[in-house]
């Protein structure tokens, strides 16, 4: 594959189709450290995905207390990768962090000190101006590191690469389809009608 196709390939906008960079990513770890790190990662998508649901300005501390939390697991999911001692606290996971990555979102400064937080009252502290912010950027952040865990197996990502493919080629036709048909009846109307 050229450089050139692989590039556009890898575009974020053919990631959730293709799977690429997930793959690579899979690449990189073994299934022992798959394992390892799958309770963990399991753990903080789940409360990831509660923080996403919940929308209203009365839950923003509840969100991002989840999204702190769901930071620290991803956190604990790369140590575990790593066959290092787990952190006991935020603090700890983020001083071991490399933050120098060249991929980590430019939100991760303006966060980084909230999520490395022990403060269970930290969230309920930030004015609501500011709380609004920080749920952005700590979403974007934390949406980053589980990008960065990667549990499922080449295979696993193979078999949701072709469904994938699949529904979005059937989808594809059908809009196809309904257009033509809509034009086709447009047309035959026009010519009954003149």
């Amino acid at each position: 594959m050229s450089v050139a196709l692989r590039r556009l390939l890898e575009n974020p906008l053919f990631e959730s189709l293709l799977l690429l960079q997930a793959g690579t990513r899979a690449d990189s770890f073994s299934d022992e450290a798959r394992a390892r790190m799958r309770p963990w990662v399991d753990a903080a998508q789940s409360r990831f995905r509660v923080a996403l649901e919940l929308r209203d300005a009365e839950t923003r501390p509840a969100v991002l207390s989840l999204l702190r939390e769901s930071a620290f697991l991803a956190l604990c999911a790369l140590d575990a990768a790593q066959e290092r001692a787990l952190p006991a606290t935020p603090a700890e996971a983020w001083e071991r962090f490399d933050a120098s990555r060249t991929d980590a979102p430019v939100e991760l400064e303006s966060v980084r000190a909230f999520l490395a937080s022990t403060d269970p009252l930290a969230a309920d502290a930030l004015q609501p101006a500011r709380a609004a912010e920080s749920r952005s950027a700590a979403e974007l952040v934390v949406e980053w590191l589980l990008s960065l865990v990667e549990v499922r197996t080449h295979a696993q990502l193979t078999r949701a690469r072709v469904l994938r493919c699949a529904l979005f080629f059937a989808a594809a036709v059908l809009v196809v389809g309904a257009l033509v048909s809509y034009w086709t009846m447009l047309n035959e109307l026009a010519s009954r009608g003149g």
